[in-house]
């Protein structure tokens, strides 16, 4: 129950900020699943980082080849879509969320962001792995895919 009430509150904070600072262009299936995967690590990075955890560093150790893919994936998204070097779009693009994660928390003490981190935090170091990962992050793309354009094939 602990879990399900932990996951509802992660996927809530994902999907407020995830569309509006989603890429611009079509979205495959794929691709949603990246931008939610991405959108979650990048959460927890910002807040590992402000709140002095080490969950994002045991997180990505656990996850890496599912955060891999993911990666990849975003890359051909941007090539897909108009960045002739889809590595420096997705380089310029997680930057900026990153950034943009950051800025929107420092606007609060550091309590305040701890507090409403925790939820991020314990979800991620309740998955032991990539394919539990890869599962939360499918999950959330299909609860968020009505927010990303779908590409006319």
């Amino acid at each position: 129950m602990r879990r399900a009430v932990v996951l509802a509150a992660v996927a809530s904070l994902i999907a407020s900020g995830s569309q509006a600072a989603g890429p611009r262009g079509c979205y495959s299936n794929a691709d949603v699943e990246a931008v939610q995967a991405i959108e979650f690590q990048t959460q927890l990075m910002v807040a590992s980082d402000i709140c002095r955890d080490a969950a994002y560093g045991e997180f990505t150790l656990r996850t890496r080849d599912a955060i891999v893919g993911y990666q990849h994936q975003m890359v051909d998204y941007f090539r897909r879509n108009g960045n002739g070097n889809g590595e420096r779009a997705f380089d310029t693009y997680i930057t900026r969320r990153a950034n943009e994660v950051s800025l929107s928390s420092g606007q609060r003490a550091v309590a305040e962001v701890c507090a409403s981190a925790a939820a991020i935090i314990a979800l991620a170091n309740s998955m032991t792995g990539a394919a539990e990962f890869r599962r939360y992050a499918a999950s959330q793309a299909v609860a968020n895919r009505a927010s990303f354009p779908s590409c006319k094939d």
